[in-house]
């Protein structure tokens, strides 16, 4: 098993979320994102959970993958989610 927290930085809309979801289903590994502020874990490969329970500015998130590519599927997800975590250009 493989674990990295994050703290989000803006809010990520829900086109964003079903990429992010759409991405974690790529890999094998179970992928599960827990809320550290709700005390809750969700299935990051399931859209309507992801949905459910949107990724807010200052959200703590640990993401934990288990499985056979959890390395690369935890260093792609976190990459993902700090590009999506960058500041959007305004214009």
């Amino acid at each position: 098993m493989k674990v990295c927290e994050i703290t989000v930085r803006r809010d990520l809309e829900a086109q964003e979320l079903q990429m992010i979801s759409h991405q974690a289903s790529l890999f094998s590994s179970d992928v599960m994102f827990k809320y550290e502020n709700l005390n809750l874990q969700l299935d990051a490969k399931s859209v309507l959970g992801m949905l459910l329970l949107p990724i807010r500015r200052g959200t703590k998130l640990t993401v934990q993958t288990k499985g056979k590519d959890e390395l690369e599927a935890l260093e792609h997800l976190i990459l993902l989610l700090e590009k999506q975590d960058a500041p959007r250009e305004q214009g």
